[in-house]
């Protein structure tokens, strides 16, 4: 059975009055409708696992979606996760229907080619959600590594090779080798500025 895919950016485009111009102004509806759809599918769904695609804006989580992930059998909710609240609502519904969950988490290996790319997408957004996103992401990649240790998490790095993007998963000895990388690439929202402008 293919993967079933609940994208926020997707739900953006069924608003009435959509313009990629214009939208970071459609995001918080966006959101919401792709919750509710997230909550209606693992509720009612024959799925036995959830993939939780998570990462900064422009980090390559589209791409890596398309290339990996629509062959799997599993609910796959395509987000920013930029805050642990909505993570920890997520994890606990999955929880609740008893799901296995993966977080694949996209880390960019130059997060001012990603900044590139942010500005150069369809989709416009204010220069503060990529600020905030690669921060917040990344401190809700710490919380959930922290609180959740049934959830398998990968990290996955997003990178240029002959002008295409592509992947590796950043291979670490066990969870706790994984949870110092994780602490070593945090970064509060001045430091991404400072390495992106």
């Amino acid at each position: 059975m293919p993967a079933v895919i609940i994208s926020i950016d997707d739900f953006k485009e069924r608003i009435e009055g959509y313009s990629p111009e214009h939208a970071g102004e459609f995001h918080v509806r966006s959101a919401k409708m792709a919750d509710q759809e997230f909550d209606k599918i693992v509720k009612d769904s024959t799925f036995g696992r959830v993939i939780f695609l998570a990462g900064g804006s422009a980090s390559g989580k589209t791409e890596y979606l398309h290339t990996y992930l629509l062959g799997e059998n599993a609910i796959i909710f395509d987000s920013t996760f930029s805050t642990t609240e909505g993570a920890g609502i997520k994890i606990e519904k999955a929880r609740k229907y008893c799901k296995e969950t993966e977080l694949h988490f996209i880390i960019p290996d130059d997060i001012k080619r990603a900044f590139t790319a942010f500005l150069g997408r369809e989709r416009k957004f204010d220069d503060k959600v990529f600020y905030t996103t690669h921060s917040h992401s990344r401190s809700t990649l710490l919380w959930i590594i922290n609180n959740y240790p049934e959830v398998d998490i990968k990290l996955i790095e997003s990178y240029y090779k002959i002008n295409e993007l592509r992947y590796k998963e950043i291979q670490l000895q066990n969870r706790k080798s994984m949870l110092e990388y994780i602490k070593s690439i945090q970064y509060d929202i001045d430091e991404i500025v400072k390495k992106v402008v």
